[in-house]
């Protein structure tokens, strides 16, 4: 199209139909490569910056942990955050600056920017774009009942019972709304069979934004019960591959090592 000429031959056309929206109306060009140097930037705890950081890496970017609450350490993060605050995109974390003064301001926003500029991260063709999608909003959907339901470092006094229900929750009859942990992996099990996965692996290389955000999700689910996915063996297959990838465990130990786990179990 003459409105939206972008080298998108070689994409996938549901892939490229969304390249060339945002292109149009982005300003995005359609390189895989990014010139200068990404800045994730969040706060120092493991929560919505995982599946950023993990896709930066795994999508081959050049990038680095910017300066967030806490950086400047006066050991007042929420004095640091106020100071910042005014620049955030939307006025809260994560933002991902770019080269040239623009920056993205939300976690599935940096995804699909991400795998907009790396194609492989959206999937191989339309079926492995469709599972990434549907893995990517289901997993935020999971982690939306993390931060209703499940207590924090910086809200600690959330409801032991419903933590426990939650934890426990596998009526697959009830409304969405109140859905268990036990029926979301339930769900993610199934899907993984729905989609002919293996190797632990829901696409052909098992690194889509999708994927990535689910691996996300279960790892923080993991840091409230270690045993959590005993009974689901697709997920476990899926949590060791990702935790056999050099690239995925360099992250977790390297830029986001000094992290404090966010999401914790009732006293």
């Amino acid at each position: 199209s003459s409105l939206c000429p972008l080298p998108v031959a070689a994409v996938p056309t549901s892939i490229a139909t969304m390249s060339c929206f945002a292109g149009c109306f982005g300003g995005v060009t359609g390189s895989s490569a990014v010139p200068g140097k990404l800045q994730l930037k969040y706060w120092p705890i493991l929560a919505k910056n995982i599946a950023s950081a993990l896709a930066l890496e795994l999508g081959g970017f050049d990038w680095e942990v910017g300066a967030g609450p806490g950086s400047k350490g006066t050991g007042d993060l929420w004095g640091e955050w106020l100071e910042m605050k005014p620049s955030a995109v939307w006025g809260y974390l994560p933002n991902l600056d770019l080269p040239g003064g623009k920056a993205l301001g939300t976690e599935l926003a940096i995804l699909q920017f991400l795998a907009r500029k790396v194609p492989a991260l959206a999937g191989s063709d339309d079926k492995e774009f469709m599972i990434s999608q549907e893995l990517l909003h289901q997993a935020e959907e999971l982690y939306q009942k993390l931060t209703a339901k499940v207590p924090t470092i910086m809200a600690t006094d959330k409801s032991p019972q419903e933590y426990t229900a939650f934890m426990q929750g596998a009526d697959t009859k009830t409304h969405s709304n109140s859905q268990g942990l036990q029926v979301y992996l339930a769900q993610f099990e199934a899907f993984y069979a729905k989609c002919g996965g293996s190797g632990g692996k829901y696409t052909s290389s098992g690194k889509t934004i999708g994927e990535i955000k689910l691996y996300a999700t279960l790892y923080l689910v993991t840091l409230l019960q270690a045993d959590v996915l005993g009974r689901y063996p697709n997920l476990q297959a899926f949590m060791k591959n990702y935790a056999g990838d050099a690239k995925v465990t360099g992250v977790m130990k390297g830029q986001l090592g000094s992290c404090a786990q966010y999401f914790i179990a009732p006293p």
